[in-house]
């Protein structure tokens, strides 16, 4: 089974490659999918997260095969790749096995700090950084991520990032609070290259509380003259009745 694989679905929207290095995140984010895939509570999921088996082996096999592919790939969509001390190290090393293989990479994480010691290899091949910021208010964040970093942190390295000149961008979902993801914008409005939001699904009480085609022409306006992308599931909003 390939590291590198072709995500389906929803996921396809954010990359047209992935890499999944971890089982299980220390992130125990309550929105996340991956223990209901998987058929595990998120506690179970959360626990005691490991390295896939010959990670990095099989990864520079993929590597070698996929030399030079111009499209990106993503780390990650099942787990962090910056969760723990122990996942750092080994994203840092499977980024300089794709830098070998002249590979395209994008990182998504709520690490925070902790991702900042990979800044050098993101500039020097002009790859993307990305972070998970659905928030504004920290006490929610402890509560739907508790395992993450704060905030404070996510924006600290993502402001680091910019400056260095590393393309980023922020990823506003799952939209668990309408209010709360219009409050990111404006707080960071120009402080990133690109945003991408989306809904949150597989919640029904929570989805059905919220106006979604008024979130969409909020969100719009409050992006007016940034770069960003709306995801189908929001975007099917736009002209609901």
């Amino acid at each position: 089974m390939s590291i590198i694989y072709e995500p389906r679905g929803k996921a396809r929207e954010y990359s047209e490659l992935a890499v999944n290095l971890y089982k299980g995140c220390s992130h125990a984010c309550r929105y996340c999918y991956c223990p209901a895939i998987l058929r595990k509570t998120i506690e179970t999921w959360a626990f005691d997260p490991q390295p896939r088996q010959n990670v990095l082996r099989e990864l520079e096999r993929d590597a070698i095969r996929l030399q030079g592919d111009p499209r990106e790939i993503l780390l990650s969509f099942m787990s962090d790749p910056y969760h723990c001390d122990d996942a750092a190290r080994l994203t840092r090393e499977a980024l300089l096995l794709l830098e070998r293989y002249n590979l395209r990479v994008q990182v998504l994480t709520k690490g925070g700090l902790r991702s900042m010691r990979d800044f050098d290899i993101l500039a020097r091949n002009h790859w993307k950084y990305g972070a998970t910021i659905i928030f504004q208010d920290e006490r929610l964040r402890e509560q739907w991520e508790p395992g993450a970093a704060p905030i404070a942190e996510r924006i600290e390295a993502l402001r680091t990032a910019h400056a260095a000149g590393i393309f980023t961008w922020i990823s506003v979902e799952p939209v668990v609070d309408a209010a709360e993801a219009l409050k990111v914008i404006a707080a960071l409005r120009d402080d990133v290259d690109l945003w991408k939001v989306g809904k949150l699904n597989h919640d029904r009480t929570r989805e059905s509380a919220i106006d979604w085609r008024r979130f969409l022409a909020d969100i719009e306006a409050a992006l007016e003259g940034r770069q960003y992308m709306i995801k189908k599931d929001l975007e099917r909003f736009r002209n609901a009745c």
